[in-house]
């Protein structure tokens, strides 16, 4: 498994009358690739423990990718899906699962600012959702008794939470009942952090006092996920436009 990079985002503007579920950032799953080894179609994935686990799990490895709120926009958020699968540990038939391990019993969905100018990058909103509350369709690229599968998941997220303009990140990570046991794997998107507005972040538990630290992974791989909301101007920029629609009125009414 390798720490990866990277987030693709795409930030959509809407007028409030016409509002609707858009991706606000999205990074869609590298395509998967056959083995040179074994002959099957595979698809990488890199582990990433919930925030709230303090850096205490097996692997002790979080994830975050980068997305922004352009200037004069805000951001509602709707739902979420990503692809991951489970890195079976103790399980003794993980090829034939049809859903994740069980002992990942909730998935720890965070916002953080990144725009701080140092690596303490405050969270600005979590949600923790039971992993039974997620949609878990199989991919194509199942093939049972042979490879771990890789899973789309989406739910909604509740609550309404409005991101402002500015930097942020993404971070999506299991909660373990054992935390030796099965861990979540994010499968990797096709970002590869080359540019700013892709770059990906991690932080390792190895010690007490790393845990929250983030580090810039500057390429690799990289997590699948598609956040969405309703991106709408901010209140100023609403009013600009409607200053701007006025004079053009007045203009042809000349």
């Amino acid at each position: 498994m390798r720490l990866f990079a990277a987030s693709v985002f795409i930030i959509v503007a809407a007028c409030p009358a016409l509002a609707q579920s858009t991706p606000i950032a999205q990074n869609l799953p590298v395509p998967a690739v056959q083995d040179p080894v074994s002959g099957f179609t595979v698809q990488d994935g890199t582990f990433s423990d919930a925030l709230q686990s303090g850096g205490n799990y097996f692997y002790s490895q979080a994830i975050g990718q980068s997305f922004s709120v352009a200037s004069g926009q805000s951001s509602t958020i709707t739902d979420i899906a990503f692809w991951g699968s489970s890195e079976y540990i103790q399980s003794n038939t993980p090829w034939n699962q049809t859903a994740l391990s069980s002992n990942i019993i909730s998935m720890q969905i965070a916002i953080l600012r990144t725009d701080t100018g140092t690596s303490d990058f405050p969270i600005v909103h979590s949600w923790t959702i039971q992993t039974g509350q997620f949609s878990q369709v199989l991919t194509g690229n199942y093939t049972a008794g042979t490879l771990s599968p890789v899973f789309l998941l989406s739910t909604v997220l509740a609550g309404n939470y409005t991101l402002g303009a500015g930097n942020y990140m993404i971070t999506i990570g299991g909660v373990l009942n054992n935390p030796d046991g099965d861990s979540f794997a994010w499968t990797d998107g096709i970002a590869d952090g080359s540019v700013p507005a892709t770059q990906a972040y991690a932080t390792v538990g190895d010690t007490p006092t790393e845990w929250g630290t983030w580090i810039a992974i500057p390429d690799g791989t990289s997590g699948a996920f598609v956040l969405n909301g309703v991106t709408v101007p901010a209140p100023g920029a609403i009013a600009l436009l409607a200053m701007a629609g006025l004079r053009g009125r007045r203009r042809r009414d000349r």
